[in-house]
């Protein structure tokens, strides 16, 4: 068994089956490190009683450890093998936020370059663009996955020229003086393993986003 990461992560909803967290920035899903939100599962979340259950609960799919957001975990072995057979057969909806460089070529659009000769898909709508006084044009964009190839988000808009700011593997050296990376799991929506019911979960502001257009 490893051991427990004793960090708080908000937690917005658990029952015997799964919960859903809020990974920070900067922390990684799992690996071999200690500082990882696998780790810290135990400290954040309710015991399952259940017979299925899981000696330790285990996140259902993995975010960039620089992207903060919605994460899925699962308590019991049925609903970690239901859950991943949902994300294989596309029917786990995710929507992401992201702030980029400058304009994109249209309000709306699909990204369909392959990755690694596998197809990819990403949807994408400008949400508002600024004028920064010291970044320049930069763009929110709300992104919807289609597909999800490792770096699926990052590669496509790097691709179009948009890269997300603070993208250190696939954005342009000259735009580095941006720390942390600007994208964040927003949204997720799926069928419950278990009992069925329609899950969806949403984070309607990101402040450090309010805060760059309102330039504090």
């Amino acid at each position: 068994m490893p051991k427990t990461l004793p960090l708080a992560v908000p937690v917005f909803y658990q029952d015997d089956y799964l919960a859903i967290l809020h990974k920070p920035a900067s922390l990684p899903v799992s690996g071999n490190r200690y500082r990882t939100l696998e780790n810290a599962l135990p400290f954040n979340l309710k015991e399952s009683p259940l017979m299925e259950a899981m000696p330790w609960p285990r996140p259902v799919h993995r975010l960039d450890a620089g992207t903060s957001g919605l994460l899925v975990v699962a308590k019991t072995y049925p609903a970690m093998v239901r859950l991943g057979q949902a994300w294989e057969a596309g029917t786990v909806n995710k929507k992401y936020i992201a702030l980029v460089w400058g304009n994109l070529p249209s309000k709306t659009g699909t990204i369909t370059t392959p990755i690694e000769g596998r197809t990819a898909k990403t949807i994408y709508t400008v949400l508002r663009t600024l004028n920064h006084r010291k970044l320049g044009r930069i763009s929110e964009v709300s992104l919807t996955l289609k597909t999800g190839r490792t770096h699926q988000l990052r590669k496509h808009l790097s691709k179009l020229g948009n890269d997300i700011l603070g993208d250190l593997i696939y954005g342009k050296a000259e735009r580095s003086k941006v720390r942390g990376l600007w994208l964040w799991a927003t949204e997720i929506n799926f069928v419950h393993p278990i009992t069925e019911k329609k899950i969806d979960f949403k984070i309607d502001k990101i402040n450090k986003i309010e805060k760059m257009f309102k330039g504090v």
